[in-house]
């Protein structure tokens, strides 16, 4: 099997384990927020141990990568917890949809500013992707009931935060391996873009402990030890498909591929229905890759 197809398979793998785990955790009742900072650290450390040293040492700020880390993990933090509203807001189905639509501006930037290939089989592959990403995610009339013409616009600014921020992470991931040389057999780069968000979100979260705001539960940390691993090999694999393949093929088809496994896993683990409009998006989603793929 072509090595970009291994590392593809297994951050789709990761990322819709992530997926499943936050279904999971909404049902134990976990602060998310507490598990993604406490996830983090595991991503340190876990990156560390695959390195075996820790790369967060004397002179990391003269790396080509430095300030790169420190942005991109900065929209770590803000991106996870805007998703986090968003779905508190209007639910999953909406918080899945703003998030993975963001393969329009990644996918437009692959294409434009690295000028990579693009043909009818392409863009119709692209189309076929934004297509399985809405009819995946279609609520039930009850989820769809919920959401309130006063609710949307009073937060539909979240929406397009969500979007926007989520865009931003993949051009950001996409530029530096493209530009900056943060290689795959070298994830200091990695490392150090969670240790960035590991220390702004650990700052919120003690300020927030110190004011009586926020108390700190066992069930958290433990939420966020089980987070940690997938989302390091998530990011992981996804810079080492990043490193084979052009941006116009991953984004679209990684994006397609997390919804698709993570709807067919849910449907197994969580017994949650599939209406025939979401057994369709999975299939637009497998013809979007298959289309992707040949072209």
């Amino acid at each position: 099997m072509e090595t970009g197809l291994i590392y593809l398979i297994l951050s789709i793998s990761a990322s819709a384990f992530l997926i499943l785990l936050f279904k999971a955790f909404a049902q134990r009742n976990i602060n998310t927020f507490q598990a993604i900072v406490v996830n983090y650290f595991v991503c340190i450390i876990t990156g560390s141990i695959m390195m075996g040293e820790m790369p967060i040492k004397s002179g990391f700020w003269n790396e080509a990568w430095f300030y790169y880390a420190i942005g991109l993990g900065l929209l770590f933090i803000i991106g996870f917890n805007i998703v986090a509203e968003t779905v508190k807001q209007f639910g999953v189905t909406v918080g899945s949809v703003a998030q993975k639509m963001s393969l329009i501006l990644s996918v437009s930037f692959a294409i434009v500013y690295y000028n990579e290939s693009i043909n009818f089989l392409k863009i119709m592959g692209i189309v076929m992707a934004l297509v399985a990403v809405v009819l995946t995610n279609i609520p039930s009339k009850e989820e769809g009931a919920a959401i309130t013409p006063n609710t949307f616009k009073k937060y539909a600014y979240l929406i397009a935060l969500t979007f926007i921020t989520s865009a931003m992470i993949e051009i950001g991931l996409q530029y530096v391996e493209k530009n900056v040389a943060a290689q795959a057999n070298d994830p200091s780069f990695i490392i150090f873009l969670f240790f960035t968000a590991a220390v702004i979100g650990s700052s919120y979260a003690i300020f927030q402990v110190a004011n009586g705001k926020m108390k700190i539960e066992k069930k958290n940390i433990i939420a966020g030890i089980v987070l940690g691993v997938p989302n390091y090999f998530s990011i992981y694999f996804l810079m080492l498909t990043l490193g084979v393949w052009d941006g116009s093929i991953v984004f679209p088809v990684t994006n397609v591929g997390i919804i698709s496994v993570a709807s067919i896993a849910a449907y197994f683990i969580f017994n949650e229905k599939l209406s025939r409009l979401n057994i369709l998006g999975v299939l637009a989603a497998l013809t979007a890759i298959l289309m992707i793929g040949f072209a």
